[in-house]
């Protein structure tokens, strides 16, 4: 090898090896990673909200009932939001958040396409089929998913709103004959 070579090669190396420079001497310049965090919450816990308040939309009136859905006051929910194509479109988002890992796309818990279905099948507790939608009224679809029912979780988290759309959005995944 030339000496020309040699040198261009020692050269290079060297460069290439000056690009970790701040693992070989970290006080040559000081790096932002080695600087203090600030954390302004650090050490505090969040106030708790006070005694009897009430969330800026106001609250739900809880049904007490074993099952929930089956209650009178269940049955009376009149479904506010119109089924319009934005309403079904939301609940078609939220259901697909929700309802559809166990449920499936169509809503007929098919076991060879939701493997969340075949797995609860398997532990003897299958998510049944929607195709009873049709005969319940609003309130009780609007109802059972907030409280759920013996192997089905309840949905609070879910906004009323959105509990209404996803009524919406199943009257038309599984109309009426």
């Amino acid at each position: 090898m030339s000496r020309a070579r040699q040198l261009a090669l020692l050269v290079g190396l060297a460069f290439a090896t000056s690009a970790c420079w701040e693992q070989v001497a970290p006080t040559w310049f000081a790096q932002m990673k080695e600087q203090v965090a600030v954390q302004a919450l650090e050490g505090h816990q969040p106030f708790d909200p006070p005694q009897g308040t009430i969330p800026l939309g106001g609250m739900e009136p809880r049904i007490d009932s074993p099952v929930p859905a089956f209650m009178p006051q269940a049955m009376a929910l009149v479904n506010p939001v119109p089924a319009t194509a934005a309403s079904v479109e939301r609940g078609k988002v939220v259901y697909g958040i929700y309802c559809k890992v166990c449920h499936g796309d169509d809503g007929m818990s098919n076991q060879a396409q939701v493997p969340v279905a075949r797995r609860l099948s398997e532990s003897g507790m299958p998510p049944p089929p929607l195709q009873a939608v049709p005969a319940y009224v609003d309130g009780f679809l609007f109802t059972k998913i907030r409280y759920g029912k013996p192997g089905m979780p309840g949905y609070p988290q879910i906004p009323a709103e959105d509990r209404w759309h996803v009524v919406n959005y199943l009257r038309k995944l599984i109309p009426r004959n």
